[in-house]
């Protein structure tokens, strides 16, 4: 007997696991109404790290996602490309039966960028919080990507001994510390934190993810050069204050996709920790409810 599929727990409260895209990935559901909003953290970054916002949006969908190996997965045991990662969106927001609002955080965001120009109309607005970003993006050499799929071995490998994964969650602890104004090295771990970055599987995918870095942003300027942007989607840039040079790459991409960018001061990279109002306020402004979020 089989249980619910993704259909149903898109729209079930709480935390589950299925499978999307062909890849097993973890859903946090927050049912309600108004159209789905999709939350996408950057490498490293698990669901829960959008709880703020989740909780600012009380009555509303949400639905965070974590990709294979981060949180209740395993990891695949190979470096994720980009259309794998696209392949889980865009199954995702084929379940959720409408298009979404996609939130998309460092990392995630050439994703969602890649989803809106591989399946036009499955996304009515984006907001990138700090989203990645390259003016010329080169492919590793495969030399180089089996180097990575080594270290995402040892890493899982060496986090089966608990002093690997005790050192692996304070190194975490100081990484976060390091990409957030909100969060310091002596505040309590939220809850689940450091069973994710205790778990062999969150740690070797967290390797991969990174070591995968420069071949998705290749795949992305491939995929910028043959597609053409829906000039109609509305589209917000949200950047960290806290580098000059970062702010113009930001700028960069905003032109880029025709989005309005807002430069948030007092965030560091971590901005739905820093400022989940700002971010809300982002996400209500797509659906017409409120005034996007002042530069």
């Amino acid at each position: 007997m089989t249980g619910p599929g993704p259909a149903d727990l898109v729209r079930t409260p709480g935390s589950h696991v299925t499978r999307l895209g062909g890849r097993d990935v973890h859903l946090l559901v927050q049912p309600g109404q108004g159209p789905p909003v999709v939350l996408l953290g950057g490498c490293a970054v698990p669901s829960y790290a959008f709880r703020r916002v989740v909780a600012a949006l009380t009555g509303r969908w949400t639905v965070a996602l974590d990709r294979p190996g981060l949180v209740e997965t395993a990891w695949p045991g190979h470096l994720p490309t980009l259309a794998e990662e696209v392949g889980t969106l865009a199954e995702l927001v084929d379940v959720l039966g409408e298009p979404a609002v996609v939130v998309a955080h460092s990392m995630a965001g050439p994703h969602a960028e890649a989803l809106v120009r591989r399946h036009p109309g499955t996304v009515r607005g984006l907001v990138l919080l700090d989203a990645s970003v390259e003016r010329s993006a080169e492919p590793p050499h495969a030399a180089t990507e089996e180097a990575w799929l080594r270290a995402s071995r040892v890493t899982l490998e060496g986090a089966r001994f608990a002093p690997v994964a005790s050192a692996a969650s304070v190194a975490a602890r100081v990484m976060v510390w390091g990409q957030s104004r909100r969060l310091h090295l002596a505040n309590a771990q939220p809850p689940r934190a450091r069973e994710v970055f205790t778990r062999p599987d969150s740690l070797a995918s967290v390797v991969a993810e990174q070591a995968a870095y420069a071949s998705q942003l290749a795949d992305l300027q491939d995929l910028i050069g043959t597609t053409t942007w829906p000039e109609d989607l509305r589209s917000l840039v949200l950047t960290a204050g806290t580098r000059t040079g970062w702010v113009r790459k930001q700028q960069v991409l905003a032109d880029r996709l025709g989005a309005r960018q807002v430069v948030v001061d007092d965030s560091r990279h971590l901005m739905m920790v820093d400022r989940p109002d700002v971010v809300v306020d982002a996400i209500l402004s797509l659906v017409g409810e409120r005034d996007a979020p002042a530069a």
